[in-house]
């Protein structure tokens, strides 16, 4: 099967990418960015962030000429965005089936703040054959903002477990730096944290249009010999920190389920979390994990988990819901499914 992946050069697109490849199928990859990618035929750049009325048809020529040319089974679109709305528009035209995933943020949020993206949104939904998500409440407010029985499927990307280490006095933060994963608030409970837990490090990987202000916070905070900012760690250095850490905290204010927070219960971290309805999907507050309250420090309470016990059962919640094995099993499903109803 010729199937055409469009998303962004991020980390969740690159994982799927690679276990995608292990399957047997003719794969390509539209994004957005220059960059190589041995798992899949070939990548082709379309830079659809910067389309304006000037350059709108060129664009849409542009497309239209790739999917023309390339003439896939099936599309999956990565991400519901401009480039979404765009890419579906076009694949509907020329009745090329897509499935898209949703990520958090594109439904949750941008519908509400938007009106023009809230649009773009829609469109690309009811363009959808399938649009997949991996949360329960991401399914319910699709279904609110285009009514679709049997469109919206549950199913996450899966992640590759990992195996815990000699647990240190690590936390550990790997989200962007930017405004929506709310860094800033992690440093400051990690201040008070560490007043009273001096022995303990806070580990900041990523990188984003926050870092240098983040940086500038932990040194007016005078705690730079307890923070190590680490940017942007390849897949076996990433997984190295969460082996070794023994808390791992994400408070973003909107979110899907998280690769990055699977990836933690899976290698035994002691999860803190926002307190957002996805949160709940996994974490029991104070069994296997911290969910965030107000005029709370989230990491003072992590200490009071019995560690053993919330390692039990995370590491049973991602065997049973969120291997990648499964998943991608599914998502295969998925592709025949669409290109069998052609």
């Amino acid at each position: 099967m010729k199937i055409l992946q469009v998303g962004p050069d991020s980390v969740h697109v690159t994982s799927y990418l690679s276990a995608l490849s292990t399957l047997g199928h003719e794969v390509y990859w539209l994004t957005e960015n220059t960059v190589q990618n041995k798992d899949v035929k070939e990548v082709f750049t379309i830079n659809f962030r910067k389309i304006s009325v000037s350059n709108w048809f060129s664009k849409n020529s542009e497309l239209k000429k790739l999917l023309k040319h390339l003439k896939p089974d099936v599309i999956h679109v990565h991400q519901l965005n401009r480039a979404a709305y765009l890419v579906t528009r076009m694949a509907s035209k020329l009745g090329i089936p897509v499935i898209s995933t949703a990520w958090g943020s594109d439904v949750l949020l941008v519908p509400k703040k938007n009106p023009l993206y809230a649009f773009l949104v829609k469109q690309a939904m009811r363009r959808s054959a399938i649009v997949t998500a991996d949360s329960a409440e991401m399914i319910e407010v699709m279904d609110h903002l285009v009514p679709a029985a049997g469109k919206y499927r549950f199913l996450q990307y899966g992640i590759d477990p990992i195996e815990a280490q000699q647990k240190e006095q690590i936390i550990y933060s790997n989200r962007l730096h930017e405004p929506l994963y709310r860094i800033d608030r992690i440093v400051h409970y990690f201040n008070d944290f560490l007043k009273i837990n001096p022995e303990w490090k806070l580990v900041i990987a990523g990188s984003g249009s926050e870092t240098e202000v983040l940086k500038r916070l932990v040194y007016n905070l005078n705690i730079t010999n307890s923070v190590n900012f680490v940017g942007w760690l390849d897949k076996s250095d990433n997984r190295e920190y969460y082996a070794r850490s023994m808390m791992y905290v994400s408070i973003p204010e909107s979110d899907g389920t998280s690769v990055s927070l699977l990836e933690a219960m899976s290698a035994g971290c002691i999860p803190v979390v926002s307190d957002l309805a996805v949160s709940r999907e996994w974490i029991t507050d104070g069994l296997n994990g911290i969910i965030e309250k107000t005029g709370e420090n989230p990491l003072e309470f992590a200490l009071t988990i019995d560690s053993d016990a919330c390692r039990k059962i995370n590491k049973q919640l991602i065997s049973e819901k969120a291997t990648r094995a499964a998943s991608l099993k599914q998502f295969d499903q998925f592709y025949t499914e669409l290109n069998n109803d052609k």
